[in-house]
């Protein structure tokens, strides 16, 4: 190799190094790191050393003409200095912070503000606000032939509104038959104030302001009328009008009762909102099928932040079980108007046999990997997932790291999916099939008989290790001595290389004794709304698929907790309504409602 080709070798070296510097920003100036920081003179004296050594070095190297070399061996050793520099700075300022930084996990107002936008919040009120309240969305589109009245009933004059009406479709307006029962409430004018304040005479009742809220009870609709008394003087110089009893947060024509009984209907009945218009009008009740789909978009958006609380509390959980099912999506620009969208189901436990389950719902409009990977990710605990592609597929996130669904070291398997197969094979007239199937009745015996006996999660991990293991070892024997004598595309062949893909996954759910061995569990959780879909057969909207997971969250947990889905949701939209504090938001999930109403007791 000659001078100049190695000269050339080492430029390059150098020049490909500079190139692949990567420049770390510190979010403070470098010189308030190390303001003020003495150092022991003898690493003076030694960085002196060796600053004169490469002095020498360099001079010498300039001498033989060996110009750009020294350059660059200046510029490699200034590049690595900088780089260590901030790699040190960065890891000063980290520690700093652990030791002297704000530690509380309670949310900062900064990041409070950021939650309130993030619900769809008014970014004015944000700023302005001492206590954000939960976000509530628009009120619902409705026709009514009362005159508009402010907060005390009187009639609202045209320059007191402040924002411009938008454009309203034509709604047909709401009928209340004559022999629906009515709850007549009279407020009188105070004493103090029926006199004429120009007279001094006893004012004249001469008719009253009257307020309706069609309110929902069991099998039957009531009307509450509050009467408010007016009085008016013969001389026609002064009236007065009793005030409201009770001045109602949202003014409404129904009340939370009505909107609660749309949700649970719909999650617990597996009744479409058509179908409960049609049984409003039995009960005495007309009402247009725009203004009800109006209530219930404004229902499930109002509650889609206790929702989120949910699910972030079951992606919290130290076993997350997941599973989908199709939901037909209506879309104009698609073939045939239609699309295959898809609900997912989250079951999450702490861990203990026969433990609490609580469940949450999500929405995607398609099956992509890309679409289910941020869920995924907020998951820290073990999750069990049958054996869909799109869990182990590499997807990149916004930072641009590549990254995998479900990692392979936190997956748990599916036993139902896998002994699935066996049976389909079974189906298609394959007798060899009946040698796994009868291996599974024999672990699900097993499985039965712990449960039966209420055994701790150590106690049936003994079991498993005793029992299960030797006919799953059995069972994967077997597999492996037959599948290569299969034809590739027999059912037998698929249900093989469908347990030896997933045999370490399941493998891993007889290592502890908190595992089950299949995703039961979230496949009977997502079996009321299979149910339900053969009723309302398809969403609107992507929009409307996601209210439909809002809706379907907490109905199912009050159904799993044993609350009265009426109950808790009546309560739950008043207190929204009423300007519940966000920071709160946690207190409405269902597990907690049911806590409090305990503690009251």
């Amino acid at each position: 190799m000659t001078p100049n080709t190695a000269k050339n070798k080492r430029k390059r070296e150098h020049q490909a190094e500079n190139k692949a510097r990567v420049v770390s920003v510190l979010p403070v100036p470098r010189e308030l790191l190390v303001a003020g920081v003495p150092l022991e003179p003898e690493i003076e004296v030694a960085r002196q050393a060796r600053m004169e050594a490469l002095k020498a070095e360099l001079r010498a190297m300039i001498t033989q003409g060996k110009t750009e070399q020294a350059l660059d061996s200046v510029m490699a050793t200034l590049v690595t200095m900088e780089r260590e520099n901030d790699v040190l700075a960065w890891r000063v300022l980290q520690a700093t912070r652990y030791r002297f930084g704000r530690s509380t996990e309670r949310l900062s107002r900064d990041e409070l503000k950021q939650l309130f936008l993030a619900f769809g919040g008014d970014g004015v009120a944000a700023q302005t606000e001492q206590e954000l309240p939960v976000p509530a969305p628009e009120q619902p589109e409705q026709v009514s032939n009362e005159k508009a009245l402010d907060a005390q009933g009187q009639e609202a004059s045209p320059s007191a509104c402040t924002t411009p009406k938008k454009k309203r479709h034509r709604v047909r307006a709401m009928k209340v038959a004559a022999n629906v029962e009515r709850n007549v409430s009279t407020v009188l004018v105070p004493q103090d104030e029926r006199h004429c304040c120009n007279c001094k005479q006893e004012m004249k009742p001469f008719g009253y302001v009257e307020h309706e809220t069609i309110r929902f009870e069991p099998a039957k609709i009531v009307v509450d009328v509050e009467r408010r008394e007016k009085l008016g003087c013969d001389c026609r110089k002064d009236a007065v009008t009793a005030p409201r009893v009770s001045v109602p947060s949202v003014a409404r024509k129904v009340d939370a009762s009505v909107l609660a009984k749309l949700i649970k209907d719909k999650c617990s009945l597996c009744q479409p909102l058509d179908r409960q218009r049609r049984e409003f009008g039995r009960m005495g009740l007309d009402i247009s099928d725009k203004t009800l789909q109006s209530y219930w978009d404004y229902t499930t958006d109002l509650l889609e932040p206790v929702s989120n609380a949910v699910l972030a509390g079951v992606f919290a959980s130290v076993i997350v079980a997941a599973d989908d099912t199709h939901l037909k999506t209506l879309n104009k620009s698609q073939k045939h108007g239609v699309f295959r969208g898809h609900l997912w189901c989250f079951v999450g436990t702490e861990g203990t046999v026969n433990g609490r389950e609580t469940v949450a719902y999500g929405y995607t409009p398609s099956w992509e990997a890309i679409e289910i990977t941020d869920w995924f990710s907020s998951i820290d605990g073990f999750i069990q997932v049958d054996g869909y592609a799109g869990y182990s597929r590499e997807v990149e996130d916004d930072e641009g790291e590549t990254r995998v669904a479900v990692p392979d070291e936190r997956r748990l398997g599916c036993g139902m999916h896998i002994r699935s197969k066996f049976h389909q094979a079974l189906l298609a007239k394959d007798g060899r099939a009946s040698v796994p199937l009868k291996c599974f009745a024999e672990l699900y015996a097993i499985e039965e008989d712990c449960k039966a006996r209420n055994l701790s999660a150590d106690e049936r991990l003994d079991e498993r290790r005793r029992r299960s293991l030797p006919l799953l070892d059995a069972l994967d024997e077997w597999v492996d001595t037959i599948h290569p004598k299969l034809l590739p595309k027999s059912p037998l062949r698929r249900a093989t290389t469908y347990a030896i893909n997933q045999r370490s996954y399941f493998r891993r759910c007889f290592d502890d004794g908190r595992f089950e061995i299949d995703n039961g569990r979230c496949e009977r959780r997502i079996r009321p709304f299979a149910v339900a879909r053969r009723n309302f057969l398809f969403t609107g909207s992507v929009r409307g698929g996601e209210r439909l997971a809002t809706a379907f969250t907490l109905v199912d947990n009050c159904i799993i907790l044993g609350i009265d889905p009426q109950l808790y949701l009546v309560d739950v939209i008043n207190r929204i309504e009423s300007g519940w504090s966000l920071r709160r938001l946690c207190e409405l999930t269902p597990a907690n409602w049911l806590a409090q109403q305990a503690a009251q007791q």
